[in-house]
């Protein structure tokens, strides 16, 4: 082949494959990350509020977590611990990551449904316990 037709052929290449790179980026949908479905529930069983110093609004009530643990515990032998539970800001703090591990935590324990207000975005939160050593993990269930 002729240098010439070799240079043609390359310079082909590039610009498709710089055309495709240019109308992707300029496809929102692309661009965003898509819609996102999920079903979220019109109303909550539990609605709990994060406060100042890793603390926890409940009804009004200002719980640490400790507190909230034994809340749950209480819920718990009295069978009527809640399926969905969303942590969101309070007017006084937003959710920190120490209120995050607490709010899994407690989901892995108790086994609802819990939803976070993070940034302004509603994100489900999925934990799952860590596997025990020795032990293969459990698939998550539906």
């Amino acid at each position: 082949m002729s240098p010439r037709i070799t240079a043609l052929r390359a310079a082909l290449a590039a610009g498709a494959l710089s055309a495709t790179v240019l109308l992707a980026g300029c496809n929102g949908v692309v661009r965003s990350g898509g819609t996102v479905t999920a079903n979220v529930p019109m109303h909550y069983d539990m609605v709990l509020e994060a406060y100042k110093n890793g603390q926890f609004l409940l009804d009004g009530a200002l719980l640490s977590p400790e507190d909230l643990a034994s809340h749950f515990r209480y819920l718990d032998q009295r069978k009527k611990l809640p399926k969905t539970v969303l942590l969101k800001p309070s007017s006084e703090s937003g959710v920190k990551d120490v209120q995050l591990r607490w709010f899994a935590g407690l989901q892995v324990t108790f086994g609802f449904t819990g939803y976070a207000e993070l940034g302004g975005k509603l994100t489900l939160v999925n934990a799952r316990a860590a596997p025990e050593k020795g032990k293969p993990a459990k698939p998550n269930s539906p």
